[in-house]
């Protein structure tokens, strides 16, 4: 992992003689977490250099970005394909309900009507 200026990483303290727990997390992500004028004087870069890797690192981050767009997208029309189909199967379970339910009241009336002797 890389820290940005005047990060440090995730320290968990946690003393016996205490119940209370602290964590502290500082977690930076995207773009902003790399300290250029850092990677500069480490890697002796050009200013045109450091500028082409801030350029670089910025299209790996929109590729990323697309990539996690693209995912999310398959996932959303998997869930709607599957509820498209349970919707379909639903209303056509309803509808065979409805027809049996007509079915058997229309058998149960007519046996009551010979039953009273009305037909």
């Amino acid at each position: 992992h890389r820290w940005g200026r005047g990060a440090r990483p995730p320290r968990i303290h946690a003393p016996l003689s205490s119940l209370a727990q602290r964590v502290h997390l500082d977690i930076q992500v995207g773009e902003h977490t790399n300290n250029y004028p850092e990677i500069a004087a480490k890697d002796k870069l050009t200013e045109l250099q450091l500028r082409a890797r801030q350029l670089l690192d910025q299209v790996e981050q929109i590729q990323k970005e697309q990539n996690y767009q693209r995912f999310r997208e398959e996932r959303f029309r998997m869930t709607s394909e599957s509820t498209n189909q349970r919707v379909l199967w639903w209303s056509i379970a309803q509808t065979v309900i409805l027809i049996l339910t007509g079915i058997w009241q229309m058998r149960h009336l007519k046996s009551f009507f010979e039953a009273k002797k009305l037909v």
